[in-house]
């Protein structure tokens, strides 16, 4: 006896796939703000400090003056400039981590009570840090009866800005068993901060980067609260063969942020997202609203000037940058989180981020009820 295989077209897999909504968006931050001009002075004595040559020491000056460049804040952990070992650098990552795991646990238990939801997956991310046990089992334990014994537990490391698109496009593929799902992420770049260093690219990264974390509701309803999202698409686009090294970990007494080559850093972004987006243009070129992961303010305005996106569309993206910087994974979801509750039924979020390795992913959310 012979089995019958019946291959699946594209169309016939989508078809079978649980279509998943986003129910709502959780988001928290560390109390600790610092403006650019407030960080200044702290950079600029720690550069001097490397006992550089002279020509050296100015055109580092000047590269993080050019990172640093307009008005622009961060959150970040209370002692964020006084780190400079392993031990001191991972115990801070895992005692904030905690700390953003309860304002996210007691809105997510908040906004569940009623309805008593118990959540049949967490999925979690991070690229800053490293624990054990993971995010997801540290929020279990936050979360009462809302996570189960059989709640699958996934924790993602190691992918970088695109984390929270990633675990949501996970989300997204779980079978009609998974009813309600977290996605989760933490991250807290500012515990990788390297001020004794002379390579621009880590001192792109110090200028850069905020802290934060976000939560996703996910589900297979759409009438559970008022502002629910469809997962309509998500769409990645790999370039390891080409890409592999324009953003890489380095190392020191921790993980640092490193790029290829900073001189043509924004350029080679540039083109991979250009490529990517031209790739599916059909589905986003009429489309104002736009959630972008922030990775530089210049990058996004020669970005919007390449692809024809409107200043306005991408104010969401401009603002979120300007008050909290670069906050890797959970900056685009804090961007999704602005737009929800003021887009009206049927229209459409376009969402695009990038991230090591080299991959691009585009995603189109559309807002189903009112």
């Amino acid at each position: 006896m012979f089995l019958q295989v019946e291959l699946l077209t594209a169309v016939d897999y989508l078809l079978m796939m649980t279509t998943r909504y986003i129910n709502q968006i959780f988001t928290a931050v560390p109390e600790s703000v610092w403006s650019n001009q407030d960080a200044m002075p702290y950079f600029n004595e720690a550069i001097e400090a490397l006992s550089l040559p002279d020509a050296e020491l100015e055109s580092l000056l000047e590269s993080v003056q050019y990172f640093m460049m307009g008005k622009r804040t961060r959150h970040t952990i209370p002692d964020w400039l006084t780190l400079n070992h392993f031990a001191e650098r991972a115990s801070e990552f895992e005692k904030n981590t905690d700390l953003l795991l309860d304002k996210l646990a007691s809105q997510i238990l908040l906004a569940t009570a009623d309805s008593q939801v118990s959540f049949d997956a967490l999925i979690t991310t991070t690229s800053t840090g490293n624990l054990m046990p993971g995010i997801s089992y540290r929020l279990a334990k936050r979360l009462e009866n809302r996570v189960k014994p059989e709640t699958m537990m996934l924790d993602l490391g190691n992918v970088g800005c695109t984390g929270g698109i990633k675990a949501l496009n996970c989300a997204s593929h779980l079978d009609e068993g998974f009813h309600n799902i977290l996605v989760v992420s933490v991250e807290l770049p500012s515990t990788l901060v390297n001020l004794k260093t002379s390579r621009v690219d880590v001192w792109q990264g110090n200028s850069t980067f905020g802290d934060g974390s976000s939560a996703l509701w996910v589900s297979d309803r759409a009438d559970v609260t008022e502002q629910a999202l469809k997962i309509e698409k998500i769409h990645t686009i790999q370039q390891a063969k080409k890409g592999f090294d324009l953003i890489k970990w380095g190392y020191g007494d921790y993980y640092s942020f490193n790029v290829e080559d900073e001189s043509t850093f924004e350029q080679s972004v540039r083109t991979y997202l250009t490529k990517a987006l031209q790739e599916t243009a059909e589905s986003w070129k009429d489309n104002p609203h736009w959630a972008i992961h922030p990775a530089g303010i210049l990058l996004l305005m020669r970005l919007s000037r390449k692809l024809g996106i409107p200043r306005t569309s991408m104010r969401p993206t401009t603002s979120h940058y300007e008050q909290y910087s670069n906050m890797s994974s959970s900056g685009i979801l804090h961007i999704i989180q602005s737009q929800q509750d003021k887009l009206v039924k049927d229209e459409v979020i376009n969402l695009i981020t990038m991230g090591a390795g080299f991959n691009v992913i585009y995603g189109c959310l559309r807002k189903v009820s009112q």
